[in-house]
């Protein structure tokens, strides 16, 4: 359950939600995880890959994980506290650069593993 909201930041540093390219600061990606009885509660290393609309990942070549077998790099990572009782959680990602119109793909991965996808268009 993953989804992705474009803000724009106003000087006082209110959140207000965008849908152009020309107008967006940041990316808050918005997340559940499906109850499990099984995982280990404890903090998990959430990972966070961002893919502006040609395609490119938007990373720091210093910032590398493990997921799937191979070693990736991430655009940005947190740590949750995963308590098994259906908290939601929020990432953002304020790009250091403009952002331009088109799909921005996501994907999040946690303990070695694809978490979830999901995608926003800015026109």
């Amino acid at each position: 359950n993953v989804y992705i909201i474009a803000y724009k930041v106003k000087s006082s540093g209110k959140n207000i939600e965008v849908t152009r390219a020309s107008t967006a600061k940041k990316l808050s990606v918005k997340f559940g995880i499906v109850p499990n009885p099984l995982a280990e509660k404890n903090y998990h290393k959430i990972y966070l890959r961002i893919f502006d609309p040609a395609g490119n990942l938007v990373a720091d070549e210093n910032n590398m994980f493990e997921a799937d077998g191979q070693e990736m790099q991430y655009t940005s990572s947190t740590s949750i506290s995963y308590n098994d009782d259906n908290t939601s959680y929020t990432m953002d990602w304020v790009n250091p650069g403009e952002f331009i119109k088109g799909t921005y793909s996501i994907i999040l991965y946690t303990d070695g593993f694809t978490m979830g996808k999901a995608s926003i268009t800015l026109r």
